[in-house]
């Protein structure tokens, strides 16, 4: 018994030791990832997210009623579980952690929520993170087929669709800022700002 725990701490301290998602995680980053999300378990989920929140540029107020977009790195996608987890009243380990990064490891996971006056104005949509001079396209989007009617009115109707856009993390250099930037079906251009050095 004791030598199998001994391996997989081993294993545990190899395997994530290496760059991933940003910065580099090793059991500190996921023990302080962890302790973020057990810590802020009861917090509303908005205030939860707020350090990796980018709201859309022309956005005159900065809520839930802009368009806003998410950066999912490693060490948000660990608290995101620690918190589930302590919501529920389960335990939390580090091998919790292992288990995220390999469902997600070497992506990077931007969730977006857009609006529009029809339902399928997110659909055919153009995606690309500008970095420099870079252009980085998504290697996977998910986008709603239709998207949520939130206000009926007759004259004005809108609709609300939350997108996920996936990235290889190996094209993302770390320190520099990214511009994640959509062009809608209904040729409205979208763009979100993320300091890529100030995010965990």
């Amino acid at each position: 018994m004791v030598k199998i725990f001994s391996l997989t701490c081993i294993f545990l301290v190899l395997f994530i030791s290496h760059v991933f998602a940003i910065s580099v995680v090793n059991i500190e980053v996921v023990k302080e990832a962890q302790d973020y999300g057990k810590n802020n378990a009861q917090s509303h989920l908005q205030e939860f997210l707020l350090p990796w929140i980018s709201y859309e540029e022309k956005a005159v107020t900065l809520n839930e009623t802009a368009e806003h977009a998410y950066l999912y790195t490693s060490f948000l996608l660990m608290a995101t579980d620690a918190r589930d987890k302590s919501v529920k009243g389960q335990s939390v380990s580090l091998l919790d952690g292992e288990k995220v990064m390999a469902d997600y490891a070497d992506s990077l996971t931007f969730s977006v929520v857009l609006f529009g006056d029809k339902p399928d104005f997110a659909q055919h949509m153009s995606v690309v993170l500008q970095q420099d001079k870079k252009v980085i396209r998504a290697y996977q989007m998910n986008v709603p087929q239709n998207a949520e009617m939130i206000s009926k009115d007759s004259k004005q109707p809108l609709y609300k669709a939350q997108c996920y856009f996936y990235f290889f993390e190996k094209d993302i250099i770390s320190d520099i800022p990214v511009i994640l930037s959509l062009v809608t079906s209904d040729r409205k251009k979208h763009h979100f700002y993320f300091d890529m050095e100030k995010i965990k």
